[in-house]
């Protein structure tokens, strides 16, 4: 699977990082493997590292799943703020995208080309 994270307790953050082709199936796996984790508390932030994505295999359908899982979640994910940070430009639009369909699901979804400003926006330390 090419996502992986870690849950940063002290800071209440998410730190994941996507690398390789990525497909639908795989965000939704992530985001299910994310709420079942014991370390896992709404309102945590998450950073979302996707610079290495050689290539998406991502469907129009498979976005509206995220926002419908997304919707199914809106409880979990109260004060949730989520940086993505993606260079590629098809990566960039399709995060963009699913940050405006998700709008009204999740607290905060802002897409960045700078990892540095990622950081500054959700207000944590850079990883250690």
């Amino acid at each position: 699977m090419p996502i992986s994270y870690r849950i940063d307790l002290r800071q209440n953050v998410i730190w994941t990082t996507v690398t390789g082709i990525l497909t639908d199936c795989e965000i939704l796996e992530h985001k299910q493997k994310i709420l079942k984790d014991p370390d896992f508390r709404p309102g945590m932030r998450e950073l979302s590292d996707v610079r290495k994505v050689e290539r998406l295999d991502i469907t129009s359908e498979g976005v509206q799943r995220f926002v419908a899982q997304d919707a199914d979640d809106t409880l979990l994910h109260r004060n949730h703020r989520i940086a993505i940070v993606a260079q590629e430009d098809v990566v960039f639009g399709m995060a963009r995208m699913y940050a405006m369909m998700t709008e009204n699901n999740l607290g905060d979804v802002m897409v960045f080309r700078d990892m540095k400003d990622a950081i500054a926006w959700l207000g944590i330390e850079e990883q250690e």
